[in-house]
């Protein structure tokens, strides 16, 4: 009988699901802030930072 032969690296499949791990918190934490500000918007709550929002577009001209 011929025994089936792993082609898995040990330690590989480890960073992999840490990796995934750290990407599912960091969609996560979006949706989360994505509610916030989409409840402060419904509410007449939300205020936009004029100051950075200048600063960003004067950044992304240069």
């Amino acid at each position: 009988m011929i025994n089936k032969v792993s082609t898995r690296i040990p330690g590989l499949n480890v960073a992999s699901t840490q990796q995934q791990t750290k990407t599912q918190t960091q969609k996560t934490e979006k949706l989360s802030r994505v509610e916030e500000i989409k409840k402060a918007i419904e509410n007449g709550t939300y205020k936009v930072d004029i100051e950075n929002t200048a600063k960003a577009m004067a950044k992304s001209l240069l």
